[in-house]
């Protein structure tokens, strides 16, 4: 292809070694406004692969925006193989309310969440439209999606998901070397309890033929096995460091751009991936931080506790379920975190099902 060639993505045509950014726009509002979503395109001066990440589905998920950030002022287009899309906020009026879902959806639509809903509608509620704009105009023709998810406003977490079918399938390759040391794999009964056999953003993606990896980008201390034998400050992982590395680790793997992967000493598959959360709301006390995360906890440990802010009394103890349980993600706000029922809280695997992979 010529070094004057362009690349088309939604609105935007960018030439070849050069970075563009600009909008798509979505629909307009009640009060006249347009609603639309930020792209940026670094359209590498080579053809190759097309690597296209997203990031603020749920609005309340910020963080991993500077991951983005930082990975943006990184890369040259000019050095780069194939094309690097980025989309750092999906649900941009979930973002502006700081809430999971589109708040728009949630008063007059069925749904407003963005990971629930893919491929969306061209002419559906306002969250289906972002989603069906995206797979119109993004998704399509890409290599491989990554698809960022990060901490809340007050719960930690710190892993990723494996990708299906073993060594040489691209899914299962990138989501090794993404780097997370700790990589779910859910069973099947779990997707189906979760709501995850359709809608999400692996799912649709990967029924193009187009290769997913899905993560929740936080901070990490380190795997307990590990703790003992190699001194903290090699351990700790931080944000965005862990995100860039990752999606540099990707296209490194795709080829897009030279120079070694950055693996993790030890990567481990865990199972299921348990959500604890509380029956009653109130005020959850939480007895671990997010140091905890890749720790291993005996079952009956209490997690939390749950205070009433009308009596001040403890109404409910969240406990480990398991007989050895391995942390991934806890709220661990101090005080304490105003918690509703059914809310996150946090996050086992069992460590019985606990897999070195090689």
């Amino acid at each position: 292809m010529s070094l004057n060639s362009t690349v088309n993505i939604g609105p935007l045509t960018v030439t070849r070694g050069t970075y563009s950014y600009g909008w798509l726009n979505l629909a307009t509002s009640g009060i006249g406004a347009d609603h639309r979503l930020p792209l940026h395109v670094f359209a590498g001066r080579q053809a190759g692969p097309r690597l296209v990440v997203l990031a603020c589905a749920h609005g309340y998920e910020i963080i991993q925006i500077s991951v983005l950030r930082a990975l943006a002022a990184e890369i040259d287009p000019g050095a780069l193989r194939g094309d690097l899309v980025l989309v750092p906020v999906v649900n941009p009026t979930a973002f502006a309310m700081g809430t999971r879902s589109t708040w728009i959806d949630g008063l007059w639509g069925d749904t407003g969440n963005a990971n629930r809903l893919w491929p969306g509608r061209a002419n559906g509620w306002f969250t289906e439209r972002v989603l069906n704009t995206l797979a119109t105009d993004v998704i399509g023709g890409a290599t491989a999606v990554i698809d960022l998810h990060s901490c809340t406003p007050s719960l930690d977490l710190a892993y990723g998901y494996l990708g299906p079918g073993g060594p040489g399938s691209l899914d299962y390759e990138i989501s090794r070397a993404f780097g997370h040391e700790l990589l779910v794999e859910p069973t099947p009964d779990e997707l189906v309890a979760k709501r995850q056999t359709s809608g999400t953003s692996k799912v649709f993606v990967r029924s193009l033929g187009i290769a997913a990896y899905s993560c929740e980008i936080g901070e990490f201390f380190g795997l307990e096995r590990e703790r003992a034998a190699r001194p903290a400050a090699e351990l700790h992982r931080g944000v965005p460091e862990v995100g860039v590395t990752g999606i540099k680790n990707v296209m490194c793997l795709l080829e897009m751009i030279e120079g070694e992967l950055r693996r993790p000493s030890i990567q481990l598959r865990v199972r299921p991936e348990l959500n604890l959360r509380p029956t009653h709301g109130g005020l959850l006390v939480s007895e671990f931080g997010k140091e905890a995360i890749g720790t291993v906890i005996p079952k009956g440990t209490v997690l939390g506790t749950v205070i009433s802010p009308y009596s001040l009394e403890v109404v409910e103890e969240i406990v480990a379920p398991f007989e050895q349980n391995v942390v991934l993600a806890t709220l661990a706000r101090k005080p304490f975190a105003k918690v509703l029922p059914g809310e996150f809280a946090f996050i086992v695997a069992d460590d019985e099902e606990t897999q070195v992979l090689p």
